[in-house]
């Protein structure tokens, strides 16, 4: 019964919230020239490391049990260490592809 009754609840709510909703009156679509340059710079840097981590993580966790097999990384403490570093690892891939993206780019526009 409270299963029920939590669906039910939650099922009203869902419906309803779209029923209260204003549309907007007065949209007015972004200028060209609204944005410096640097913010979009900053956007695809962005864009770049968020996307290529999901490729560099599971890279650097293979990456790191090669390390660890081949005795080149010591065996840590605890789990969580050994996350830290993977993951770690994996972030510092994903900066590089963002860095070179973004010298590429500034190079490609000389």
């Amino acid at each position: 019964m409270r299963t029920f009754t939590l669906i039910l609840c939650l099922l009203v709510l869902c419906v309803s919230l779209p029923l209260s909703a204003e549309p907007l009156k007065d949209y007015v679509p972004y200028e060209s020239e609204e944005f410096p340059l640097w913010t979009y710079k900053l956007r695809r840097a962005e864009t770049l490391f968020l996307g290529s981590l999901v490729i560099t993580l599971p890279v650097a966790m293979l990456l790191y049990k090669l390390g660890q097999q081949t005795s080149l990384i010591t065996t840590p403490d605890s789990d969580l260490q050994s996350l830290l570093v993977q993951g770690s690892l994996a972030a510092s891939l994903s900066l590089g592809i963002s860095l070179a993206d973004f010298i590429i780019g500034e190079v490609g526009n000389t």
